[in-house]
């Protein structure tokens, strides 16, 4: 099949050029309404630093799963207790899980099939597996599903200034226009939807990755059981062990280990400055997220409520330190260096936040102990 032409209010966008789209856009001249939009799901805006999550929760909703609240969802996956750090304070991307361990873990929502390929993962025949990855994305569109979709861009997207050059990650499939064979695409980090011949995903993946994900029906996970695996893999993000018991060890120091990493860095006046801003928006959503999903633990593990409940006012105490400690990095961000009072007083903060993380995996292992005795 061939790659379609993007179609916009009846005008070929293809002819315009991804330039003076972008900036007919930006006048207000042009609002593009991509032909065949058959369910009206929208991710959420970049929330709390996965698009994956930020993905999955409108999905789920229209699966009828309302129960899966962004914190359930980040808690299961495990965005919610993750932590990496570069010695110094260097930049980490804290999103890794979105293409790792949160992925192995989709089947606790739904059973879903996938259709992927990359350079390790190789299918002889790419036409083919586009061709049915595309069956099932219509299909469950047909149902008011919408399709997961990895980093829904053209290559020659991704190499111009159209809007859909900013969608890494994880986007969504919400329509298909037959006539021109494109997807039509919504995505957190793109305020418009737009369209993508559907055999030119993959190309503008480093790695080569095409996957559609299509939810298929209902988990038939035991709920129980998925909070108590939930509950250990918090422990194991902590510990630093959790990579590794999955067969992908990482380099750079995670959890705890990752905290006291960072804490060092601000013993130092080496300490990079703007990285630290990032670790710590990205660590105040994630406690904040713990908090919420240790409380809504409490009602489906009664018998732990109390552990439960405490290592909720636990990651409340490391979210309030966390808030103080991304308010005092905004504050240099203008000078790009800190005070010698400044980096005391993140040094402090930063510890109390590590003990009140540890205080929190401690009583996670005593609700462990009650659940798994129970």
């Amino acid at each position: 099949m061939g790659s379609g032409k993007a179609r916009a209010g009846g005008v070929v966008l293809a002819v315009l050029g991804a330039a003076s789209i972008c900036q007919a856009h930006a006048a207000g001249e042009l609002e593009p309404e991509p032909m065949n939009v058959t369910v009206d799901v929208k991710p959420l805006q970049p929330h709390k630093g996965t698009t994956l999550a930020s993905c999955l929760h409108p999905l789920m909703a229209a699966t009828g799963r309302t129960e899966w609240s962004m914190a359930r969802l980040q808690g299961v996956l495990g965005h919610a207790f993750q932590f990496a750090m570069e010695e110094g304070g260097g930049m980490v991307f804290h999103d890794n899980l979105d293409w790792s361990l949160a992925v192995d873990l989709l089947p606790e929502l739904a059973r879903f099939r996938v259709y992927e390929t990359n350079k390790e993962k190789v299918v002889a025949d790419l036409p083919a597996l586009k061709a049915e990855a595309r069956d099932a994305a219509v299909a469950s569109l047909e149902r008011g599903i919408p399709a997961l979709v990895w980093q829904p861009m053209s290559l020659e997207q991704k190499q111009s200034d159209h809007p859909g050059h900013h969608a890494y990650c994880w986007g969504l499939i919400v329509g298909y226009d037959p006539e021109g064979e494109t997807y039509t695409i919504r995505h957190p980090f793109v305020s418009v939807d737009y369209v993508v011949p559907y055999d030119a995903l993959g190309p503008a993946d480093p790695g080569g990755w095409f996957n559609v994900t299509v939810f298929e029906a209902p988990t038939e996970a035991d709920e129980r059981a998925t909070h108590l695996m939930a509950l250990r893999n918090a422990v194991a993000l902590a510990e630093g062990t959790r990579f590794e018991q999955a067969g992908r060890p990482q380099t750079r120091p995670q959890g705890l280990a990752a905290y006291e990493t960072w804490a060092a860095a601000f013993d130092s006046a080496e300490v990079i400055e703007q990285p630290s801003r990032h670790h710590a928006k990205i660590l105040t959503w994630r406690r904040e997220l713990a908090a919420e999903y240790m409380r809504e633990l409490t009602g489906l593990l009664p018998e732990a409520a109390g552990p439960l409940e405490a290592a909720a006012a636990d990651y409340d105490r490391e979210h309030r330190a966390l808030l103080a400690l991304s308010a005092l990095v905004d504050s240099t961000h203008q000078r790009g260096e800190y005070t010698g009072d400044e980096l005391a007083e993140a040094r402090r903060l930063i510890g109390e936040a590590l003990e009140a993380d540890r205080a929190a995996v401690s009583r996670i292992k005593a609700a462990l102990a009650i659940l798994d005795g129970s």
